[in-house]
């Protein structure tokens, strides 16, 4: 079965990206091909020349990442820099994005939600009074999947009809866990699923490295409820303070002695959070206003 045009473009970028290495120089080359959309094997002559890669390297490589394409069982869809879907990135460059659901809400107001595994009972208190804000406001959730804070955010906005983008570790294909898998058919139906992952991508758990970057690149602004000094929130939340986005953290994490990270944090020009104003300097005031249908109309 051949695959659709934004699938082959994304076929031909993972062939190139899996035999150098190099994002952005993937797809550029991908693009100069004289069908960017349309399987590279009749031009893979030419791109070894350019690689330093055998011809029938190439082609072998290519048939294996698009039958991974053609055998998945996921409606998703391959968006690229292109494409007025593609989301503004400020970070790490990733110029193939895989989605399935809602792609509207990439075009809306959304705010990232960052928070420990095994949150404090005033942590979950600062998290659901700011989903509170969220779902009052019509404003998207995005999370992570991970255990804790996360999960608790995905949980409690779908429970009560809002709106959540999961950004995942691995291919949108494959579940870590059956609990998982059912809370990503529940934002499925709802919302939004992203991934830089195809779906040929070994699950492992140093990818988690690779979502956060990407994460990070894609958050306009990050709220942190509750994490511990050195916990794997704070990569998230110090990528989106360096490139100049909103950074926001509870201003309860500044009463724990042991978190000295969050007044250091305050130090390097993030705001806090203790009320729904304060949130309110944190999300945009306005999203862009492009009518953008979703993955399937």
């Amino acid at each position: 079965m051949p695959l659709t045009p934004d699938k082959e473009r994304a076929a031909n970028y993972e062939t190139v990206y899996a035999l150098t290495g190099d994002r952005e120089r993937s797809y550029k080359l991908v693009m100069t091909l004289p069908d960017p959309d349309k399987s590279l094997e009749s031009s893979a002559a030419v791109l070894s020349g350019m690689i330093g890669k055998d011809t029938s390297e190439i082609i072998r490589v290519h048939r294996a990442i698009a039958d991974s394409f053609a055998s998945e069982r996921i409606a998703t869809r391959a968006i690229f820099p292109e494409s007025p879907l593609f989301p503004v990135q400020n970070g790490e460059y990733f110029p193939v994005i895989y989605a399935s659901g809602d792609l509207s809400l990439l075009n809306g107001r959304h705010m990232t939600v960052l928070g420990m595994p095994k949150p404090s009972m005033q942590g979950r208190s600062d998290t659901l009074h700011a989903l509170s804000f969220l779902l009052s406001n019509g404003i998207t959730a995005m999370v992570s999947l991970d255990e804790g804070i996360p999960r608790l955010v995905a949980e409690t906005m779908l429970g009560k009809d809002g709106k959540v983008i999961a950004v995942l570790s691995g291919p949108i294909s494959r579940c870590s866990s059956e609990s998982e898998a059912v809370l990503r058919g529940r934002i499925y139906a709802s919302g939004l699923l992203l991934s830089v992952f195809p779906p040929m991508q070994k699950t492992e758990r140093w990818l988690v490295l690779i979502r956060n970057s990407f994460m990070a690149s894609v958050s306009e602004c990050v709220l942190l409820t509750e994490e511990k000094d050195g916990g794997p929130s704070w990569s998230v939340f110090d990528k989106v303070l360096a490139s100049g986005g909103r950074a926001m953290l509870s201003s309860s994490m500044m009463e724990v002695p042991s978190y000295t990270w969050a007044a250091r944090h305050i130090e390097s020009g993030a705001l806090t959070y203790s009320s729904e104003k304060d949130l309110r300097r944190l999300v945009p005031k306005a999203a862009r206003s492009e009518d953008v249908p979703d993955l399937f109309s």
